[in-house]
């Protein structure tokens, strides 16, 4: 049975109205008909039984990404993504930049790339993945852009490598005259993800920056730095 068939049976009725101030909210372009989280991750994990390979995962995720209506499809396929980190391997770098052309909005962009790579397997093959994440923040496609930044988060909490801060720090750099709020927010992420490990270093950018950030990114990054609050 397909995703989209199985959506399809749920006994969710949620009202146009709502649901369609949902979709403006999460900035899909996709229709959804608010699964609980709870339900998309059973339905993430049981499609994951019987994955025993790279090939079988990203063969499924791409099948799903492909043919993909709703948000919910998008976000299952972002799911076992994230469950199915021990069938990743190098070929993740090409997928994602797959994947990322069929996203739109901040939550589909986050859901995949936000928990979905390790500082272990980011470090291990660091020159493919600084390459990569330097080629999205230059790309035509803001959601590429976002995903730059977006991917590099968990990464930044784990570690306190500083290959992982200086590229953080070098993306920003290039990114911070933006003023789509995919970008602004996604500034403001890497900068309080820097607190963490190298808070001394994040201090000093933010002082010789605070004319060029986006004042959201600013704001956000220092209250993080000073109470370890983002508000």
């Amino acid at each position: 049975m397909s995703i989209h068939t199985e959506l399809q049976k749920l006994n969710y009725s949620v009202d146009t109205k709502t649901r369609q101030w949902v979709q403006k909210y999460l900035g899909s372009d996709k229709p959804t008909r608010c699964i609980k989280s709870a339900v998309i991750q059973q339905i993430a994990k049981d499609k994951l039984k019987g994955v025993t390979s790279p090939n079988n995962l990203f063969g499924l995720i791409d099948d799903i990404y492909t043919h993909a209506t709703t948000f919910e499809e998008m976000a299952i396929a972002a799911n076992i993504f994230t469950k199915g980190r021990r069938n990743h391997d190098s070929s993740v770098i090409k997928y994602l930049d797959k994947w990322l052309n069929k996203t739109v909005g901040w939550a589909e962009v986050d859901s995949l790339c936000q928990s979905s790579i390790s500082a272990i397997d980011m470090l291990k093959n660091w020159s493919k993945w600084r390459k990569q994440l330097n080629t999205f923040s230059l790309d035509k496609n803001v959601h590429k852009r976002r995903a730059s930044m977006v991917l590099l988060c968990r990464s930044q909490r784990e570690s306190d490598d500083s290959r992982l801060s200086d590229l953080a720090f070098e993306l920003v750099n290039r990114l911070k005259g933006e003023k789509d709020i995919l970008i602004t927010k996604a500034i403001s992420w890497i900068l309080r993800c820097t607190v963490k490990h190298h808070p001394d270093e994040l201090a000093v950018y933010l002082e010789d920056h605070v004319d060029t950030l986006p004042r959201v990114a600013y704001r956000e990054a220092s209250k993080k730095l000073a109470t370890g609050k983002k508000n």
